[in-house]
């Protein structure tokens, strides 16, 4: 396939980024997620909700903003990186 390339993340996104140091607060409104799993082993289970995952963040001292949950990924260590779309 000559003249194509992977699509980077940064072709996908709607805004352009700026560097941020800010503590942020997330709050999960909806209670109980429920959904088919995919699979499963005895170290874990990978299943898909069937709803979107609303949530509230607080970016410093800024006003509450909504927006829902479109990525959450491994950061090792124990951390955890999560990408919210703002509503």
């Amino acid at each position: 396939m000559s003249g194509t390339r992977p699509v980077d993340t940064d072709d996908r996104r709607g805004s352009g980024r700026r560097p941020c140091a800010t503590d942020v607060t997330v709050v999960f409104d909806d209670g109980p997620l429920v959904g088919p799993s995919e699979n499963l082993s005895r170290e874990g289970v990978f299943f898909v909700a069937r709803a979107s995952l609303r949530v509230r963040v607080k970016v410093g001292d800024d006003e509450w903003i909504e927006g829902e949950v479109v990525r959450v990924q491994s950061m090792g260590d124990g951390n955890v990186g999560l990408a919210v779309k703002f509503v």
